[in-house]
């Protein structure tokens, strides 16, 4: 596997735990996720990992920073958006799929 790969790999496992602690730690909506140096260390992992993992969740509407204050889990109607959008890009990915094996098979 090459260092990309591993790269992507790690940054996907890092978004994984994340969900899980917040599923595990019944985290709520507006309610402070741990800081950068405490997540690294509870997931084993390097600080900088963390913090890319939190900023791609940030630019999904996941989780929002409040400067001073540290990062928050983003209300639900937020996630709820997420969802319909991601159902969309899925169904586009399915849909994509289909008509080139339909051209394929022409």
């Amino acid at each position: 596997m090459d260092k990309k790969t591993e790269q992507k790999k790690v940054f996907l496992d890092i978004v994984q735990q994340l969900r899980q602690l917040i599923k595990i730690e019944k985290i709520q909506a507006d309610e402070k996720l741990p800081s950068e140096r405490v997540l690294s260390e509870r997931l084993g992992v390097g600080r900088s990992s963390v913090r890319e993992a939190l900023r791609s969740l940030e630019l999904l509407g996941l989780i929002e920073t409040r400067h001073g204050e540290g990062k928050f889990l983003a209300s639900t109607q937020m996630h709820q958006l997420v969802e319909i959008l991601s159902m969309f890009i899925l169904e586009d990915e399915k849909s994509k799929k289909g008509c080139r094996i339909n051209a394929t098979n022409s």
